[in-house]
């Protein structure tokens, strides 16, 4: 089990093509999860600042808002956040893992795919390894005072990216273009919906508001 897990983690990093082929056909969704939550752990303990609770208080609370955050409420908070942190990926790490993986089959099969949820599962959630580069760059800054961590997070996004339209494209059996638009096709959607309303408000609502304005203003005699 070990050495099968060993042979997938290489592959998917080293031969991609072999490894998630390997993954889409003998793992499913709940390997990927796992992989997933691991790795956004394993990440989180290896860049969480353990210097952070002597943190200067100044430093993180402007000295406006200095007298309403007394220095012991703030070095608590800070001492607990890393707490709070891991558990909010405990619990919401999961939901989101699983939204994404829901999404994007239902793009996958609007754009013609045959592939099943499980096998789409494993695959991106093995994708996310590569983020194990960020945990070696925060355990590099501790060692070493090597920062190098926004260096390694922009190249495992990169390599990450990559894998997941890979996964995409191997399940699928799409084309690159085809799997590309798959990943992506919920982030237009957003965008055009954003930029929808943002036209929408400025065609219909703000002119609405502008005239509603005017005719309260208008009911009031000293205005």
């Amino acid at each position: 089990m070990v050495r099968g897990l060993i042979d997938d983690l290489y592959d998917v990093l080293f031969n991609y093509r072999r490894g998630l082929e390997r993954v889409a056909q003998e793992r499913n969704i709940w390997h990927g999860l796992v992989i997933y939550v691991a790795v956004t752990l394993i990440v989180s303990l290896a860049t969480i600042n353990l210097n952070a609770a002597e943190a200067d208080v100044a430093v993180l609370v402007p000295p406006e808002l200095a007298p309403l955050f007394p220095p012991d409420a703030v070095n608590l908070f800070v001492r607990i956040a890393p707490v709070f942190t891991l558990l909010f990926q405990l619990v919401f790490g999961p939901l989101y893992f699983l939204l994404m993986v829901a999404v994007l089959n239902l793009t996958s099969n609007l754009l013609g795919g045959r592939g099943g949820v499980a096998s789409l599962g494993a695959v991106l959630g093995y994708a996310y390894l590569p983020y194990l580069l960020v945990a070696v760059g925060g355990l590099l800054f501790r060692a070493t005072d090597l920062n190098v961590v926004a260096l390694l997070t922009f190249a495992a996004l990169i390599w990450s990216l990559w894998l997941r339209i890979a996964g995409i494209k191997i399940v699928q059996n799409f084309s690159w273009g085809r799997a590309a638009l798959a990943y992506f096709l919920p982030i237009i959607a957003v965008a055009v919906a954003v930029l929808v309303f943002l036209l929408l408000s400025i065609i219909f609502i703000i002119p609405m508001l502008m005239q509603l304005v005017d005719q309260l203003s208008g009911g009031f005699p000293f205005t």
